[in-house]
């Protein structure tokens, strides 16, 4: 990753936390697709605990083919990403390792194209209450790039929480309001695939398109894309 790529992904975060409310959503949104950019990765996601220790869910990625990884994790209750949140420690692998590690959700990843993953704890204080997913459809993160990632995971990790100590059930809170406004975007994935008759995939990338033209959150644009749907 380089330097600027670094100073962007995390200038730009810092901005989002020390600027006044912000909506979530959007600002893990720049952040993961910046730290893709930086590190010259396919594919970038964050999956984060939902309220308990027993339940996952995805937060952000920078594709719909991501996103979808990341609901394999889930189903199966494997991966790299879940292996991350339950050792706390950085978890990595590559080619047919993956399978020999995760079965299906290590086939997964390969059919959908990528040669390698990372997954970097999201660390609150002494709870790790997520994981950021790195994929690559070649190559693999060095030792530099990895400590510079894990510090966009920490800045992840801010955005969710908002950096005030607060008690745990007030961070299960935030990361829940998080979660409910990822829903709004997936709803709004759905409403613009069958309104125009498109992928999801083109569909997630349009509805950035246009949050970036209006000036406007994702999520914001997610619920006028379901209201304009609504009044028909």
């Amino acid at each position: 990753m380089s330097d600027s790529s670094v100073r962007h992904a995390l200038s730009g975060a810092a901005a989002a936390l020390v600027g006044g409310p912000e909506d979530v959503t959007d600002a893990l949104a720049t952040l993961v697709a910046d730290c893709a950019a930086g590190v010259g990765a396919s594919a970038v996601a964050v999956m984060t605990r939902d309220g308990d220790d027993s339940r996952v869910a995805l937060l952000s990625a920078t594709s719909h083919r991501a996103a979808e990884l990341e609901m394999l994790q889930i189903q199966h209750d494997r991966g790299p990403c879940v292996e991350c949140l339950r050792t706390d420690r950085v978890v990595r692998a590559s080619g047919d390792e993956m399978v020999r590690r995760w079965g299906e959700v290590g086939q997964g990843i390969r059919e959908a194209g990528f040669d390698s993953v990372a997954a970097f704890p999201m660390r609150y204080r002494a709870t790790t209450i997520g994981g950021l997913n790195v994929f690559h459809a070649g190559g693999c993160l060095d030792a530099e790039d990895e400590t510079l990632v894990q510090a966009v995971a920490d800045m992840a990790t801010l955005l969710v929480v908002h950096a005030r100590p607060v008690p745990r059930a007030h961070v299960d809170a935030l990361v829940g309001e998080a979660l409910r406004a990822r829903e709004v975007v997936e709803q709004a994935k759905g409403v613009l695939s069958y309104l125009e008759r498109i992928d999801l995939a083109t569909a997630y990338e349009r509805l950035v398109e246009r949050s970036r033209r209006r000036g406007t959150t994702l999520t914001r644009t997610a619920l006028d894309v379901i209201a304009e749907a609504q009044r028909g």
